[in-house]
C-alpha cells in the first residue's frame, strides 16, 4: 500500500487562497507580455521593499535560496576568514555558508528552547571569532537574544540571524531579521512564506546592502568586470511575484498558524508524552514548526512510524535530529569535542514536530493529539 496516498493529516500544506492564485497568474501573464527582464526586475524590487518593511529593516536583497542569503550576509560583512559561532542544532546550510565564504564554523551547544546557549557561546569565542550566528529554530527566537546582541556589540562581533524559519517572528518589539547586523531568510517550499525556492538578506546597514547587491550578481564592479569573488544568486521575477502574493496574505497566515499552535497548547497542557517546547514569554513565533519534547528514552522515530502507519498522520521534519557535531562531513569542525554538546545531544534525539498549517481545522488538531496518546498507549509508553 502506498501510505503517501493514504495520509489524512500531512505535516504541512501550502496556503494559497484562490484570490492569491488568480493574482499570481494574472501578474505572471502581464510579465510575459511585457517582454521585461525575467530576473531582478520590478517585481523583485517591489518584493524587497515590502519584505524589508515586514522585517523592520531599511533594506532587503532577494537571492536564489536561503543558504545563498546566509553566504551573501557573511560576505557583505567581510567575513571570508576567521571563525563564526554556529549553534550545533541547525540545518547544515548554516555551516556550509560559513565554510563556503572562507570562514570556519565553531559549534555551540543549545539551551532548553533549542536555540544557541549564551553561556556556552561565550566559552567558544576566541580572538579568531568574527561573528555569531543566531538560528531561530522552528520560528522561536532565543530567550537570550538581547544579551547575545549586547555581547556582540560590546565585542565588535557581527550578529547574523539565520531566520530561515522565522518570517514574522517577534521578540518584544524586535522582529526576526532586524535584530542583528544582517538577517537571512529562506523561501523553500515548506516555509511560512514560500516562493518554492529563494531567499532574502535583510539589513539596515547601507554598506552591507550595497556590497550584497554586487555579490549576488557575480560581484561585477563595472560592466562585465568581476571585482571580488561572487556568484549568480539572483532571484527570478516569477518567484518575486509569488512572494508578493504571499506577503499580501501574510498577516492572515501568521494569525492562523498561531491559532493552531494555541489549540495544541491547550490540548497538550497535561499530556504525558508530548510536552510543547517552552520558550520566552517575550517571543511570538511564526510556528514554522510546532515542536514537542518526548520523555527521556522515547524514540520519536518509533512514534512517527506508528502515527503514519496506524493513524495516517505524517509528522513534520525534525529541527534537527542529527546535530552538526555528529554529522560525518560537518562533524570534523567539532575538533574532537563531540561530547561537549550535552543539551543538543539530548533534545535532538527526543523531539518531534506535529503537523501545522493555516488551513488546519480544530477537529484535525484534536485527532492528532488523540492519535499521539493512543500510539503512546499502544507502545506501552503510558502507565
Amino acid at each position: 500500500m502506498d501510505i503517501e496516498k493514504e495520509i489524512l493529516i500531512p505535516p504541512f500544506k501550502y496556503y494559497f487562497p484562490e484570490d492569491s492564485i488568480k493574482w499570481i497568474l494574472e501578474t505572471t501573464s502581464e510579465l510575459l507580455h511585457s517582454e521585461s527582464y525575467l530576473s531582478m526586475g520590478k517585481y523583485c524590487e517591489q518584493f524587497e521593499e515590502e519584505f524589508a518593511r515586514m522585517a523592520h529593516t531599511k533594506y532587503a536583497i532577494s537571492v536564489s535560496s536561503g543558504v545563498a542569503a546566509i553566504e551573501v550576509s557573511l560576505r557583505s560583512r567581510g567575513i571570508t576568514n576567521g571563525e563564526v559561532i554556529v549553534p550545533t542544532n541547525t540545518f547544515g546550510a548554516s555551516a556550509l555558508a560559513v565554510i563556503n565564504s572562507g570562514a570556519i564554523p565553531v559549534y555551540s551547544d543549545i539551551s532548553s528552547d533549542m536555540n544557541i546557549d549564551f553561556a556556552d557561546m561565550r566559552k567558544r569565542i576566541t580572538n579568531r571569532t568574527k561573528a555569531v550566528m543566531a538560528v531561530h529554530i522552528g520560528g522561536i527566537i532565543s530567550s537570550t537574544i538581547e544579551e547575545i546582541k549586547d555581547y556582540c556589540n560590546s565585542n565588535s562581533l557581527v550578529l547574523i540571524e539565520d531566520a530561515a524559519h522565522a518570517h514574522g517572528s517577534e521578540f518584544g518589539k524586535l522582529m526576526a531579521g532586524g535584530i542583528g547586523d544582517v538577517g537571512a531568510f529562506s523561501f523553500f517550499t515548506t516555509k511560512v512564506l514560500t516562493t518554492g525556492e529563494g531567499g532574502m538578506m535583510v539589513t539596515s546597514d547601507y554598506e552591507s546592502y550595497e556590497k550584497a547587491k554586487k555579490i549576488r550578481s557575480y560581484n561585477k564592479v563595472a560592466g562585465s568586470e568581476i571585482g571580488e569573488l561572487g556568484y549568480n544568486w539572483r532571484m527570478p521575477e516569477f518567484q518575486a511575484i509569488i512572494g508578493l502574493a504571499q506577503l499580501r496574505i501574510f498577516d492572515d497566515t501568521l494569525r492562523k498558524r498561531r491559532k493552531v499552535a494555541k489549540i495544541y497548547d491547550e490540548l497538550l497542557v497535561k499530556n504525558k508524552i508530548c510536552s510543547p517546547l517552552v520558550f520566552s514569554d517575550k517571543c511570538m513565533p511564526s510556528y514554522y514548526k510546532y515542536i514537542c519534547i518526548l520523555p527521556k528514552g522515547k524514540d520519536p522515530c518509533i512514534l512517527q512510524k506508528a502515527l503514519e502507519t496506524k493513524y495516517r498522520i505524517a509528522l513534520g521534519g525534525y529541527v534537527y535530529d542529527v546535530p552538526l557535531h555528529r554529522q560525518v562531513m560537518l562533524g570534523k569542525y567539532a575538533k574532537g569535542n563531540e561530547d561537549s554538546f550535552p543539551v543538543a545531544d539530548d533534545l535532538c534525539s527526543r523531539h518531534l514536530s506535529l503537523p501545522l498549517y493555516p488551513q488546519m481545522k480544530e477537529d484535525e488538531i484534536q485527532y492528532v493529539v488523540d492519535s499521539v496518546n493512543m500510539c503512546a498507549k499502544d507502545l506501552g509508553w503510558l502507565n
